[in-house]
């Protein structure tokens, strides 16, 4: 298991859920993680689990809103790693609002964490990436940008946003002969710690999401994961500015969507 062999990943995000699940994939693959996120304790507790199991793994603080703590936690990592060759942006966060109920602090919270929090991890990236002579920057999107949903008026516009970002920097970093690639990853639903709760399973929107994926289950933490070891590696070296979807064939459904009450 030594397909990152060598290799230094930042995942922000990564102290659970689908980060958490990338941070654990990177690491079994032999890649030296940090494991970026606000929530130290839990960030903390990853990383002890990562090097128990004889991963390779640090915790840093970050919150991807402030730049200066971007530039931080990117020369750590170069000073205890040497270098740096992948960038997970996984951090996000989403409220549930129609565009009736929206407001305008609450559209740039979203956006301040889900796409301006990438851009700026880009920014701190680039210069180490480029040093390393190459490299891959993996931006975590959403199945929203093509399965819409009232109530993600703020998180689908981020998502959409974060995809072509992610686009326009591929085109870029290959255009100047950097042997840099950025995919982004669209997952619908993971069986991570918030959907496996019993309560939240029984909710009946939950229930009907399961029964209409083409699959029949949500996704696994570690199917998640592979992926973005497979984007990370040397394995996909001809790919970049690519959309990966990953959400059981979720977005290919077409359905009627319930009308709300006003």
């Amino acid at each position: 298991m030594d397909r990152m062999r060598g290799k230094v990943a930042i995942v922000t995000g990564g102290a659970r859920g689908l980060g958490g699940a990338s941070a654990s994939a990177l690491a079994a693959e032999g890649a030296c993680v940090v494991v970026a996120d606000v929530l130290t304790d839990q960030g903390e507790t990853k990383v002890a689990e990562l090097t128990a199991d004889g991963g390779t793994a640090r915790f840093t603080h970050l919150d991807v809103r402030d730049a200066d703590a971007w530039a931080r936690v990117v020369e750590e990592t170069v000073s205890a790693y040497g270098g740096l060759d992948v960038l997970v942006n996984n951090a996000g966060i989403t409220l549930p609002r129609t565009i009736e109920q929206a407001t305008l602090d609450e559209f740039k919270h979203v956006m301040d964490v889900n796409l301006y929090g990438p851009f700026l991890g880009i920014q701190a990236a680039l210069p180490a990436l480029i040093a390393r002579g190459s490299g891959s920057i993996i931006n975590v999107s959403s199945n929203s940008t093509e399965m819409i949903v009232p109530t993600t008026t703020y998180y689908a516009a981020s998502k959409a946003a974060l995809a072509n970002l992610t686009k326009t920097t591929a085109v870029h970093v290959a255009t100047q002969g950097y042997e840099i690639r950025a995919n982004s990853i669209h997952p619908g639903p993971h069986a991570t710690d918030m959907l496996a709760d019993p309560e939240v399973a029984r909710m009946p929107h939950i229930q009907r999401m399961r029964e209409t994926v083409p699959l029949g289950r949500f996704g696994r933490p570690e199917e998640f994961g592979q992926l973005v070891v497979f984007l990370a590696s040397d394995e996909s070296s001809y790919i970049t500015a690519a959309e990966f979807f990953i959400d059981g064939g979720l977005t290919r459904v077409s359905y009627a969507n319930e009308r709300g009450s006003r």
